[in-house]
């Protein structure tokens, strides 16, 4: 039995500093995890898959922790007896591995999260998970020293104070490991506490949920509330693919008839709603553009009843995000969760001929009777004719009878369908031709969405890094040919698109040839998550294009910049968040 009144004070020391740097370790590898956790959305069975694919179990901390308990062991073996004897300094080797184990695992955190694309935003809901898996982390610990205090211990094991010792290092003498196992037994369990880290996180999380909940009611009501006393009229829009660049244009033509005010960028979920209600509508905007997005079943329907719309608009049914829906008839179901709304409301839903499958627009037209305005091919507008050029789109659209000439310095055959989708949203909106003319003239590039920049002395640079989807990864490859230089090449830089499910392959495989027919230099980023973009690069290259592959985008981009030439026009095609990208070695 030890009495803990004679214990060395180096015994209390050294235990405090092992305290200390298990602490270090917990919120330095949280801080990474929380990263990545964040991204994920904070979905606790995302995030799960996230750790599953990327094995993100820590290993090297882990390591050098089994090898201090193995050197543990041998110390206390017969064999070690005369060592011990002779030195002190031995018991302190086992030490000195859980000390390196710990600094590793620390700089191996901490490399993960440095200079990432997104990094962690500490918001108040981060900064509330992240204390109670700290304090998890802390209990499990204690936990972890408690269940090693029935280790067992040799009946001649004793502490004492040696008031004699020459000097402090004498005294580990008296930390002799000889038959006492808790300090391997501490080690074994913190092995464990390390590879669980994550499920704390989750498990924070859990806990929170009834909080967390409760504070996102808060928000919700007051934002109600208010967008109730304002009472701006409502235009929504879903789509898998194209309602960003469709809300983009469509605030600019409404803008020049009215004050109006659009989500921002990608926001598109109930709190990132309620937060713009909150902090930006004003009694003056009289239109608010709603870009809804769908994570599941009922999500538009939920956000239907935050902001009722009284114009929807869907873009396109497609295979954007189909690794949640699974099948595209459930995808067809939750956008036209937005249509069921405008029509309680009295409204018109606008929908795409083209961007919606033909057997799922007529099924879910007739599930969901309403006033609809279809706009693409036999529609109610329709476009007669478009072309890309170096300077823009230009349309000729049929509007009944009447037909008009529109033009717009925007990029991509895709972009057609979301100016068309725009004008004919301003139109039931009772705006006349000529100022939807005028406004479409002058709209303002969509950021990272076909972005396109000139200069006379430098390549053209097509930035695409957000609107990666089939369609308008397809528009984009198009793009190279009409803005490359004479004498240029036509560059492409991709890791491929994400979300796609069961499609994964099929489409990969379908674009890596559409590649293989509008690039010179292809650069895959990532190539083992598309190695049907590959084969379709191979199956139809006639050895004319260049297949070059890359880690990461920072290595590729790199390449490029510095080996690229004037007359070169290069294309950025999509920019995979870390989750994705990010080499996670722990």
């Amino acid at each position: 039995m030890i009495d803990i009144t004679t214990i060395n004070p180096v015994v209390g020391t050294t235990a405090a500093a092992m305290v200390l740097a298990v602490l270090w370790f917990v919120t330095s590898r949280g801080a990474a995890l929380m990263m990545f956790f964040q991204q994920e959305e904070y979905d606790n069975i995302r995030f799960v898959a996230w750790l599953k694919d990327k094995r993100a179990y820590d290993k090297v901390a882990s390591l050098w922790l089994i090898a201090a308990t193995i050197l543990t062991a041998v110390l206390q073996s017969d064999l070690s007896a005369s060592l011990r004897a002779e030195t002190s300094i031995l018991p302190l080797l086992p030490l000195s591995l859980f000390a390196v184990g710990v600094v590793a695992g620390v700089w191996r955190s901490r490399a993960t999260v440095k200079d990432n694309k997104k990094p962690l935003v500490r918001t108040d809901r981060v900064k509330r998970i992240f204390r109670l898996y700290v304090l998890l982390a802390m209990t499990a610990l204690a936990l972890s020293f408690w269940l090693a205090s029935f280790a067992p211990v040799g009946s001649s094991y004793s502490v004492s104070l040696n008031e004699n010792a020459a000097s402090w290092l004498d005294s580990f003498e008296f930390l002799s490991l000889s038959h006492d196992w808790r300090f391997a037994a501490i080690v074994i369990l913190l092995v464990g506490l390390f590879q669980f880290l994550p499920f704390l996180i989750i498990s924070a999380n859990k806990l929170l949920e009834p909080y967390e909940e409760r504070v996102k009611a808060g928000f919700r009501a007051e934002a109600v509330e208010k967008f109730n006393e304002l009472a701006p009229k409502v235009v929504a829009i879903t789509g898998s693919f194209g309602k960003t660049s469709t809300k983009h244009i469509l605030a600019h033509i409404l803008e020049a008839a009215a004050p109006t005010l659009a989500t921002p960028g990608s926001v598109n979920t109930e709190m990132g709603i309620t937060r713009v209600i909150r902090e930006q509508l004003t009694k003056d905007h009289q239109f608010f553009i709603v870009e809804m997005g769908a994570y599941g079943p009922g999500s538009i329907a939920r956000l239907c009843l935050l902001t009722p719309p009284d114009v929807a608009l869907i873009t396109a049914v497609g295979a954007a995000h189909y690794e949640r829906f699974k099948t595209i008839e459930t995808v067809a179901k939750a956008k036209f969760e937005i249509a069921e709304a405008v029509f309680k409301k009295g409204g018109t839903a606008i929908i795409s001929t083209d961007g919606i499958p033909e057997e799922h627009l007529k099924e879910r037209t007739e599930a969901v009777p309403g006033s609809y305005l279809r706009v693409g091919t036999g529609g109610d507008l329709r476009t007669k004719d478009y072309k890309v050029t170096a300077d823009g789109i230009v349309l000729t659209v049929m509007d009944g009878t009447e037909e008009h000439t529109v033009s717009a310095p925007l990029y991509g055959h895709h972009q057609a369908e979301n100016i068309l989708m725009a004008a004919a949203t301003a139109r039931a909106l009772g705006l006349p031709w000529s100022a939807i003319k005028g406004a479409l003239a002058t709209v303002p590039q969509i950021r990272f969405r076909l972005e396109v920049s000139r200069n006379n002395d430098a390549p053209t640079l097509i930035n695409d890094a957000y609107n990666s989807n089939p369609v308008g990864f397809a528009a984009a490859l198009e793009c190279l040919d009409i803005l490359v230089k004479p004498q240029g090449r036509r560059i492409l830089v991709t890791p491929g698109m994400v979300e796609l499910g069961s499609l994964h392959a099929a489409e990969h495989q379908r674009l890596g040839g559409l590649a293989a027919k509008h690039a010179d230099i292809v650069c895959v980023v990532t190539p083992d998550r598309i190695p049907s973009f590959l084969n379709g690069l191979e199956a139809d290259n006639d050895g004319t294009t260049t297949v070059m592959t890359f880690s990461c985008q920072e290595d590729a981009e790199t390449w490029v910049k510095a080996n690229w030439r004037p007359e070169d026009a290069v294309l950025f095609e999509n920019n995979l968040p870390d989750l994705y990208e990010a080499a996670v070695e722990f």
